[in-house]
């Protein structure tokens, strides 16, 4: 079996590769938006007793869409990671952290 792919053209997210029926399924950048909206989905789902590093998060994205500008991604991408050590392998909240490091481009 050959693993040799030929694209006849740019990749653009989302895409899908594997081999065996393996799936992995790439992401490259997101609108501010969008991500936003998963801050607030992980927000949620933390409910309550959300940990501060997931609401700083939104709160910068928060920022950087009102300004126009582009999220402080070191400390965006510093929180989730605090936040992945306290998360589940396999729970919503982590999806979501995932998600959002994707659509920043981590």
């Amino acid at each position: 079996m050959s693993n040799e792919f030929n694209f006849n053209g740019p990749i653009t997210g989302p895409n899908v590769f594997g081999n065996h029926n393996t799936q992995h399924n790439t992401t490259y950048g997101g609108s501010q938006t969008n991500v936003l909206h998963l801050a607030d989905s992980l927000v949620r789902e933390l409910g309550p007793t959300a940990p501060p590093e997931a609401r700083a998060v939104r709160a910068e994205l928060a920022r950087a869409e009102q300004a126009g500008e582009e999220p402080d991604h070191g400390k965006v991408r510093a929180w989730l990671n605090t936040l992945a050590l306290g998360l589940g392998t396999g729970s919503g909240a982590m999806a979501l952290v995932e998600q959002i490091r994707q659509a920043i481009g981590g």
